[in-house]
């Protein structure tokens, strides 16, 4: 059974407060898909932008303490 079936399989058997809910949904969901394509902008990256923003600490790799695993104060 595709998916498209089993939605409508369960649809036949929902009140019909829900399927006006699922209708404002699917409407709602069609319109922001077709804002979402017009305004997705695919934007190169830029090597090095953010140089120098951004440090990792001499320790990172090093294990973290019992205390940050069981809320503990030092």
């Amino acid at each position: 059974m595709t998916t498209f079936e089993t939605i409508v399989r369960e649809l036949a058997s929902a009140p019909e407060p829900l399927l006006l809910r699922v209708l404002s949904f699917i409407r709602l969901m069609k319109d922001n898909s077709a804002l979402m394509t017009d305004i997705t902008v695919s934007v190169p990256r830029v090597p090095g932008v953010d140089l120098g923003h951004v440090w990792i600490g001499d320790d990172f790799n090093e294990p973290l303490p019992d205390s940050f695993w069981l809320g503990e104060d030092e």
